[in-house]
């Protein structure tokens, strides 16, 4: 019996033991005797500076002129002198036409025109003698010798409405000329604009129609971008703005672009204002239908207490940043502005000057030694 009492206090001994082990263990953070490890970290200062806040338009790239030419002639091609890619400048030739019939047309206008001039003169002639005639007929008529149907005979051959009529036939032949020559020209066809060849539709010994595009051409000095800002941004942005484009297709760093023109009022059926957006190609690199993004400013904080956004973390529900004092961490509850997914806006809680922890944030408390990486 003794002895099973003596086993029975020796077993409550030993759990009062235990209990008391774990009891202290449970309150430390870390165990007795063992150093506590240092988190490492990364830090930046404080500092004031921009929050910009962008807004990214897409679209396509066109070019800043295009012309579609087409013969105003029914005829037959005779030379091409275009091929697709080849750089003209305006009025450069870029095919031809039959010109025989026009050429034949040009010489019977300007025969007519010569039989027209001619009449004139000879019009001219019998008028200016009826009207000797008429001033002798006058008189004979005042004297009785002649009748008053013999003189209105005399005085409607010096009438000046024969020499009307042949001076508007010597006009109209003359039209008729202008208009041969206007086709002559026409035979040849030529650049309306600087640019480059896109298209070559027409071939030599094909009938060139009327209205049926045959060369396109496209001004590639400048591209432009057509796109929409929404009514939130048409008062943030104006005409004359400089912009970032990013087009990945040609090159991975953004070009400049300029805001040349900006609608006061929405698309039909639409709430968002067109703009349009120019851009320099001297080397040609862009090409029309590439895909373009178009980085707006729509709003901007300056010179503000500003941290990267990485470093604000939630804690209970509360915006909170770690800085660094002495060789450990310390948590201040901060109270954020403008926030643009890289950096924000801290309107209290900081100053400058400030270590902030940038990474590694997570996994501090209140008062945790750390080992600082200083982020470059």
């Amino acid at each position: 019996m003794k002895k099973q009492i003596k086993k029975q206090a020796l077993i409550f001994v030993l759990i009062f033991l235990i209990s008391s082990i774990l009891g202290g263990c449970k309150g430390d953070k870390t165990p007795p005797g063992v150093e506590e490890q240092a988190v490492s970290v990364e830090t930046t200062e404080v500092k004031r500076q921009d929050v910009v806040l962008n807004t990214i338009l897409s679209g396509k790239l066109k070019p800043i002129e295009e012309a579609e030419v087409s013969s105003k002639l029914s005829g037959k091609v005779t030379k091409v002198h275009v091929k697709i890619g080849d750089s003209v400048q305006k009025g450069d030739v870029l095919f031809e036409l039959d010109s025989q019939d026009i050429q034949n047309a040009v010489k019977q206008a300007e025969a007519a025109y010569r039989v027209a001039e001619a009449n004139l003169k000879i019009t001219q002639e019998r008028v200016e003698n009826a009207k000797v005639n008429l001033e002798r007929m006058r008189a004979l008529y005042e004297e009785g010798a002649v009748s008053k149907q013999q003189l209105e005979q005399f005085e409607l051959q010096a009438s000046e409405t024969n020499l009307e009529a042949a001076r508007a036939q010597v006009e109209q032949a003359g039209v008729a000329i202008s208009d041969a020559e206007s086709r002559l020209r026409d035979v040849v066809v030529t650049a309306p604009i600087t640019g480059v060849v896109t298209s070559v539709d027409v071939n030599v010994g094909e009938l060139a129609t009327p209205g049926v595009k045959t060369v396109g051409i496209a001004n590639l000095s400048k591209v432009v971008i057509e796109t929409n800002v929404s009514e939130y941004l048409i008062n943030k942005v104006h005409k004359g703005d400089k912009v970032e484009v990013l087009i990945k297709s040609a090159k991975e760093t953004p070009f400049e672009g300029n805001i040349t023109a900006l609608s006061p009022v929405p698309s039909k059926n639409s709430m968002t204002y067109p703009i349009k957006v120019e851009m320099e190609n001297p080397d040609f690199i862009l090409k029309p239908g590439m895909f373009a993004e178009v980085k707006i400013v729509s709003d901007k904080k300056e010179n503000v207490i500003a941290v990267p956004s990485e470093a604000v973390i939630m804690k209970a529900g509360n915006p909170t940043v770690a800085i660094v004092s002495s060789d450990k961490a310390k948590l201040v509850e901060v109270d954020v502005g403008m926030d643009n997914g890289e950096i924000v806006e801290i309107t209290k809680g900081l100053k400058e000057g400030d270590i902030v922890i940038v990474k590694g944030q997570e996994y501090v408390e209140d008062g945790s030694k750390i080992k600082i990486k200083t982020k470059k």
